[in-house]
């Protein structure tokens, strides 16, 4: 659509005052607004604390679980045999259902209830090498030192075909809870791509990065999953990660 011979969009960015395009943007008519220097309008986010401290659990649940959990039913058909997962077992039985015949889990502390193995993925050598089908590493490469170290276990310790199945984030807040003196990293797809490929085959790892600019400001204010469209959500801007997630398969050949 042309005004005057102009595409009509270049005629109102150049014509039209800074509140017009706004207004035309909320009704969904000029998207591409972009408010001028001094113009920009903050909101509730005109603020220098966050809404929550929790990650958004007290505001209907962590956006960056949005993106683990939707990557992980992407991923449940790898979820089967003799699975570990860190913490506890929630994912695996959530995901793997009745495919898993085994469930184990790693902890780093001797008082989890629930551990069935405890030690260090960086350095547990008591795990005993091709035992598993399937790891569910969620949420943890970023609070162990020796990240590459902790990988390279996963590969040791998984069968061959078996499938590492790792979330970690990008842009966060960090943790006020237990594990903040261990919140060691913050990855891009890049970093990621790069400590994988020196563990695993380049041709065996599917890296995706998840968020957008918005995703990523409402994240770090502690906005709830909830409180966001799908629309919002599903855009992604590779400048502005808040997960990673990665898919990895042990080569068949030792």
């Amino acid at each position: 659509m042309t005004f005057n011979g102009k595409p009509i969009k270049t005629f109102i960015k150049k014509n039209a005052p800074a509140f017009a395009l706004r207004w035309l943007k909320e009704l969904g008519v000029y998207k591409a607004f972009t408010p001028p220097v001094g113009q920009v309008k903050f909101g509730d986010f005109n603020r220098t604390t966050p809404f929550s401290t929790q990650f958004g659990y007290d505001r209907g649940g962590p956006v960056d679980r949005y993106y683990i959990e939707n990557f992980l039913q992407q991923k449940a058909g790898c979820i089967q045999g003799r699975v570990l997962e860190i913490g506890d077992n929630e994912y695996t039985l959530r995901f793997g259902g009745k495919q898993v015949t085994k469930s184990d889990v790693l902890h780093i502390h001797s008082n989890n209830p629930v551990a069935t193995i405890v030690g260090d993925l960086s350095d547990a050598p008591h795990i005993p090498d091709n035992s598993f089908d399937c790891i569910v590493l969620t949420q943890t490469l970023h609070l162990i030192y020796n990240a590459k170290d902790a990988l390279k276990t996963c590969e040791r310790i998984l069968k061959p075909g078996g499938v590492l199945l790792l979330t970690s984030p990008g842009i966060s807040q960090i943790a006020s809870d237990e594990w903040q003196s261990t919140w060691f990293w913050s990855f891009t797809a890049t970093s990621m791509r790069r400590m994988m490929g020196e563990v695993f085959s380049e041709q065996s790892v599917e890296i995706e990065q998840h968020g957008n600019v918005f995703v990523a400001t409402s994240f770090l204010y502690g906005v709830g999953v909830s409180e966001l469209t799908k629309e919002q959500l599903a855009a992604k801007d590779p400048n502005y990660p808040v997960i990673i997630t990665v898919k990895a398969i042990k080569s068949h050949i030792s």
